[in-house]
């Protein structure tokens, strides 16, 4: 393999990791807004 063909399959692998990223991302912070919660983290015990 080349030079060039490294460099191929290293540019496909960054964008899948990319879209993996982006779509787990984008699901987290969609969970977050539906369930209303204004921050990420533990929620506060109320008394």
């Amino acid at each position: 393999m080349s030079l060039t063909d490294y460099a191929g399959v290293a540019g496909l692998v960054a964008a899948a990791v990319l879209a993996l990223w982006m779509v787990l991302g984008a699901r987290s912070v969609t969970n977050a807004r539906h369930r209303g919660t204004p921050r990420p983290g533990l929620p506060r015990l109320r008394r």
